[in-house]
């Protein structure tokens, strides 16, 4: 009877629990961002497949509130979280033509025509950069460009794949150090340039400078002067005072440098084409400038360059005036003239006496058919330094004769007479 009873009373426990089981209501358990993958399975990994906000700073449940049977599928704005008031780019529409809100950072813009537009409410400092300075690149599309977003391997294309090499060893790199993508005319090296590079464009230039640009080419590069490239206008070619200051040198106080000097090849310096470079001779030649305004001649009145067309060069005098003979050279009229000092002659330590002969023959002819130690001298011996110059016989010979006969004959020339062809000579 006590099992009995004992038995009945948990049936009757029972029976009430049930009961009240099913009267009470019947609540679901929460879900977790690791339910989610159970059904959208592809949603999850391209979430998975990007290290985004979106996946590091959100749930799905942050986003997606509710969803069926319970509640409606919510996909919320972007508004919600990306203020338009705050950025420029959140206010543009239809966010999802760029972006995949599970892979936002994923763009791709084949299919979506002009970008421009949403994208320089972000990039306006490019927009900003492209309006300063105009070319044909600014002109286009970025997606002509930029095929997706980013600045990763392939998401753009490169010079070369729209532009021809100015030379075939050009680079991507080399490209880059002169040409801005989005200011490809701007030319301002942010980084240093080799002048092989220059020579691309400019390569007859580079190449005289390299062979003649003398301390130009020692020191200096070719971004060293210009630093920068029309169509800019300012910095592209700069005041030779910028490293030849007026201040030290005379000759850099000159006014228009290029009249003589290439930059390129600055002492291959070519005056015949110029009327007037007396002034600009003479501020480094001081001293040929002095001699001439000591010693006037018809020289001194002769521009520089008649004689000197080419700096460091000279003419022959021959190509202006007849030799005294035939066999004349050039450097036997330097043995009796200095050109910027041609008269009075002034000679040479050695200078043969048949040139002499050319203009004083019958002198010559009776030296050279003397008998005496006179013969065997040059003219210039007697005739020291300058033309005309005649040295007394006491010079070498003293008084060889008796004191009485030297003061009956004071002159020399009474007995012995030619100095040329001595009579009674040794």
């Amino acid at each position: 009877m006590k099992q009995l009873s004992l038995l009945g009373f948990l049936l009757v426990i029972f029976s009430a629990w049930t009961s009240g089981l099913a009267q009470a209501e019947v609540k679901p358990l929460k879900l977790t961002q690791q339910d989610c993958i159970k059904c959208h399975f592809k949603v999850v990994k391209t979430m998975a497949g990007q290290e985004s906000a979106h996946k590091t700073e959100l749930s799905c449940m942050d986003c997606h509130e509710g969803h069926p049977p319970q509640g409606k599928a919510v996909i919320p704005k972007c508004s919600q979280c990306h203020d338009p008031g705050e950025n420029k780019h959140f206010a543009s529409k239809n966010c999802t033509a760029c972006h995949n809100p599970h892979a936002p950072l994923v763009t791709a813009f084949g299919k979506m025509g002009d970008v421009k537009p949403i994208c320089i409410t972000c990039h306006f400092d490019i927009e900003k950069q492209m309006k300063q300075l105009p070319s044909a690149h600014s002109e286009q599309d970025c997606s002509k460009c930029h095929h997706a977003h980013g600045l990763g391997k392939g998401k753009s294309d490169t010079c070369l794949d729209c532009h021809e090499k100015h030379s075939p060893n050009l680079t991507l790199k080399d490209c880059l150090a002169c040409h801005q993508p989005h200011q490809p005319t701007r030319y301002i090296w942010d980084h240093p340039i080799k002048n092989v590079s220059c020579g691309a464009c400019h390569d007859d230039i580079v190449k005289d400078f390299s062979q003649h640009g003398a301390m130009h080419a020692e020191k200096l590069t070719c971004i060293k002067c210009h630093e920068a490239h029309p169509p800019r206008e300012k910095n592209v070619i700069p005041s030779c005072s910028k490293c030849h200051n007026p201040e030290k040198k005379r000759h850099y106080a000159m006014k228009a440098c290029t009249r003589c000097h290439n930059p390129h090849m600055p002492k291959r310096i070519d005056f015949s084409h110029l009327k007037s470079v007396r002034t600009t001779c003479l501020s480094c030649h001081a001293g040929v400038g002095k001699t001439m305004k000591k010693h006037p001649s018809a020289h001194a009145r002769v521009e520089c360059n008649k004689c000197h067309p080419i700096h460091g060069q000279h003419l022959s005098c021959l190509k202006c005036h007849k030799g005294h003979s035939k066999q004349m050279k050039y450097g036997d009229c330097l043995k009796c003239h200095i050109p910027h000092y041609p008269m009075p002659p002034v000679f040479a330590k050695s200078v043969p006496s048949k040139l002499c002969g050319s203009c004083h023959s019958k002198e010559y002819q009776g030296q050279v058919t003397d008998k005496s130690k006179h013969a065997k001298l040059q003219c210039i011996y007697c005739h020291s330094r300058k033309h005309k110059v005649i040295v007394k016989c006491s010079t070498c010979h003293g008084q060889p004769h008796d004191a009485p006969l030297h003061r009956h004959f004071p002159d020399c020339h009474k007995c012995h007479r030619n100095p040329h062809h001595l009579a009674g000579g040794k």
